[in-house]
């Protein structure tokens, strides 16, 4: 495996301009250097957790990036947060737009519903930075060159496409991730593939796993759930008891405050686009207007095309420029949709019409 990438000390280091917010990319760091956004002298180094510089200095103005989606999957691929906490973590980066605040990163969304702890995002970010090319991306490539339904001359052009990246970004996907986004295999190809290399004490997911797997500090809670089980019961300790569950309600209670996050999508049934409550199971969704579950995910791509998806974990493409990422509409997207001219925005994949369903 390949050494892991401390903050600071990789190629490149993270700023951010206190004039214009802007993250940056750098080299290097020197006293007076001039934001390219807003030509302001007054940049200064942030705090890269795990060595993840492209990560960190990702623009959230509009909502969820790639590198937030590249974090995401790999924490789902390692076991450790569902397909719905994923979803979960995008729509509150969402509504914290929503409400006129900064998105945070999404592995901090993440620690703050509980779905991760600090240590085992720190450890994932630690993997995302490690250099590539690496052993176990040729490790990768090799093995899936070996099976007869592979396009060879595709596989080779993203491993040209991953050696470009490396001496332009920081962070690289790990070979199996490129081809995903790719669409050279299906993530189901790619998740047995990196299983087997696990077997044999290689590949990306082990390294992934073996990163993060690092022992989490006892937190204060545990620490005194631990001493008070340890101790005879008496007045005191029952007392104690009753405190320790009125703090977890309360910690709970704080972490999932909010507003309510809202999804966006369009009807096919009646065409019309609607603003619903989130909720990851329901989809296709049932039309507040016309009652029909034919109610589709609306994303937008890097591009700014807004297009429909048959659910929030579809990964059907952008029909106009083919991209692979979609991140959910913000409150000003929709908002920006409502006033354009009505026109058909259709899935990448033909969507069958749906039954009536009551209201």
């Amino acid at each position: 495996m390949n050494e892991q990438s401390d903050p600071g000390t990789g190629p490149y280091v993270a700023l951010r301009c206190r004039g214009c917010g802007a993250g940056l990319r750098a080299r290097a760091w020197r006293e007076g250097m001039a934001c390219p956004h807003c030509r302001g002298k007054d940049v200064r180094p942030v705090p890269a957790p795990g060595g993840a510089v492209d990560y960190i200095v990702a623009d959230r103005r509009q909502g969820t990036t790639a590198a937030d989606v590249m974090f995401a999957e790999w924490a789902k691929w390692c076991g450790y947060v569902t397909a719905n906490q994923c979803n979960a973590a995008v729509h509150r980066q969402n509504s914290e737009l929503q409400s006129g605040q900064t998105a945070r990163p999404i592995h901090e969304v993440m620690i703050s519903l509980g779905s991760l702890d600090e240590k085992t995002a720190d450890g994932l970010l630690r993997f995302l930075a490690l250099r590539r090319p690496d052993a176990n991306d040729d490790d990768f490539a090799a093995r899936l060159l070996r099976r007869d339904d592979v396009d060879s001359d595709a596989v080779e052009k993203v491993r040209t496409l991953q050696r470009e990246m490396a001496g332009k970004r920081n962070e690289v996907p790990p070979i199996a991730q490129l081809l995903v986004q790719k669409r050279v295999i299906s993530e189901a190809q790619m998740l047995e593939l990196l299983q087997e290399q696990a077997k044999d004490g290689a590949g990306a997911l082990k390294a992934a796993l073996d990163v993060s797997r690092a022992p989490v500090k006892e937190k204060v809670v545990e620490k005194i759930t631990r001493r008070v089980a340890a101790s005879p019961l008496t007045p005191r300790n029952a007392a104690a008891v009753l405190g320790l569950v009125v703090l977890v309600a309360a910690v709970w209670a704080w972490r999932l405050r909010g507003p309510v996050v809202l999804a966006y999508g369009q009807c096919t049934a009646c065409g019309a686009w609607v603003a619903i409550p989130w909720n990851p199971r329901e989809w296709p969704a049932i039309c507040p207007r016309c009652h029909i579950r034919a109610v589709l995910f609306a994303v937008k791509c890097p591009n700014g095309h807004v297009f429909l998806r048959s659910s929030p974990d579809g990964r059907e493409p952008c029909p106009v420029c083919h991209a692979d990422f979609g991140r959910p509409l913000t409150q000003r997207d929709f908002e920006r949709v409502l006033q354009e001219p009505a026109k058909p925005r259709a899935s990448s994949q033909p969507v069958s019409r749906p039954a009536p369903v009551r209201p």
